[in-house]
């Protein structure tokens, strides 16, 4: 061997194990934001009817129209992006959402005008988790996927926690618009945060349209399927109700001025859900998603019981809020166990969510306009209950040879 010669030193197990702690960060913080993005208008329900001089109802639309979007774009949208650098497409989605949030602020009153504003919104988020979910899975080593999809899943905790209810008690003490300017502001920091912190080459380097091809051919797997529809049925029954929990916590008898905290205590509660599917998403992904769901199903049953008790609901409320900080982990991990594609899963379980967030507030809407708050509540409890049953498919328990990593999920029963 010459002088100058080196030989490869292989890394020590512990720092090939090792988590990429500050660009998860940056990933969970693009989350944090566009979770908050989504998410802002449950908190400020009463005065943008006020504002925009329609019912709460017609409020939710901003949140259905939302929905429809990222659940018809997820798709095509990440099939798009899976061309791109990961870095480039993290930073358009940034933009886009930055823009979104001003122009409901420019809105001045005209419903269409902001519901439009919130329709970009909802394109950038058709994109944005298949980007984070795909960036940190190639970021982390092999046998950490699932504590790296639940480090970045902890923005949407974070977001619940404090983007709501700060946003909500922002727009109670000076008014909603500055509520969405701090998060259009946010967006643009987060944005430069992304240049400088992510590699070009995150989570890859495209090849043609081979990925984009990729991301289509991946959804014809059986296994991705069947978490797609678990996904649906669950978030249908827990959107139902979680899009009108703060005119149900204010008829159930919380005062106005205390409806942030309740929020807030529903996030902060998300991060024991966080921190349990963090530590279980890697060996028991299937077990933990069953406790999740009956935790939920538990939870929206009690706000029938307490519907005229304002702690009971309080209560009741935090809760919910770690048994569902849970399940986005839970059930990415999963999806991309069975996706032959690290962008496929992100966005099915992306649009399946939000078909849930969508038909969920609408239906709901319905409900609350006819006063049948308990109806609403059992009928969320009822849906969520559907999706525990699709947990037992003995598919989702036992893929077969070739799909994902089938020798791992056979070890998360």
């Amino acid at each position: 061997m010459g002088p100058t010669e080196q030989v490869a030193v292989p890394l020590a197990p512990a720092a090939a194990e090792r988590l990429p702690w500050a660009r998860l960060a940056v990933l969970a913080a693009a989350v944090f934001a566009a979770v908050t993005t989504e998410v802002l208008p449950v908190g400020l329900l009463p005065q943008l009817a006020d504002a925009f001089a329609v019912s709460e109802a017609r409020i939710g639309w901003w949140m259905s129209g939302y929905a429809l979007v990222v659940a018809a774009g997820a798709v095509p949208v990440t099939a798009v992006l899976a061309r791109w650098p990961k870095r480039r497409a993290l930073l358009v989605l940034l933009v886009t959402y930055a823009l979104s949030n001003a122009l409901v602020v420019a809105a001045e009153g005209r419903f269409w005008l902001a519901l439009v504003a919130r329709l970009l919104g909802g394109l950038a988020h058709a994109g944005v988790f298949s980007v984070v979910v795909a960036t940190a899975s190639a970021l982390a080593p092999p046998r950490r996927t699932g504590r790296a999809i639940a480090a970045v899943s902890a923005g949407s905790t974070f977001a619940l926690a404090f983007g709501v209810p700060l946003g909500t008690a922002l727009g109670g003490a000076v008014g909603w618009r500055w509520a969405f300017a701090s998060v259009s502001l946010l967006l643009v920091l987060l944005a430069g945060a992304t240049a400088l912190a992510l590699p070009a080459d995150a989570g890859g380097a495209p090849a043609g349209a081979a990925p984009g091809r990729a991301v289509l051919a991946a959804l014809r797997g059986p296994g991705l399927l069947l978490v797609a529809i678990t996904t649906a049925v669950f978030a249908l029954g827990h959107f139902s109700a979680y899009t009108y929990v703060t005119p149900l916590v204010l008829r159930a008898g919380v005062p106005a001025g205390a409806v942030s905290l309740v929020l807030l205590g529903y996030g902060v509660a998300g991060f024991a859900g966080v921190l349990a599917s963090g530590a279980l998403a890697d060996h028991h992904p299937v077990a933990t998603l069953r406790t999740a769901i009956v935790l939920t199903v538990l939870c929206l049953a009690a706000l029938s019981v307490f519907r005229d008790s304002g702690t009971g609901t309080a209560v009741t409320v935090v809760v919910w809020g770690a048994a569902f900080a849970a399940m986005p982990s839970l059930l990415q991990t999963l999806a991309m166990r069975w996706a032959s594609s690290p962008d496929a899963a992100p966005a099915v379980v992306n649009a399946m969510f939000n078909v849930g967030i969508a038909t969920g507030a609408a239906a709901g809407g319905l409900f609350l306009v006819g006063g049948h708050t308990s109806v609403l509540t059992t009928a969320s409890a009822a849906l969520a209950l559907g999706a525990l049953a699709l947990t037992a498919h003995r598919r989702l328990r036992h893929p077969g040879p070739g799909t994902g990593d089938a020798a791992v999920l056979r070890t998360g029963r």
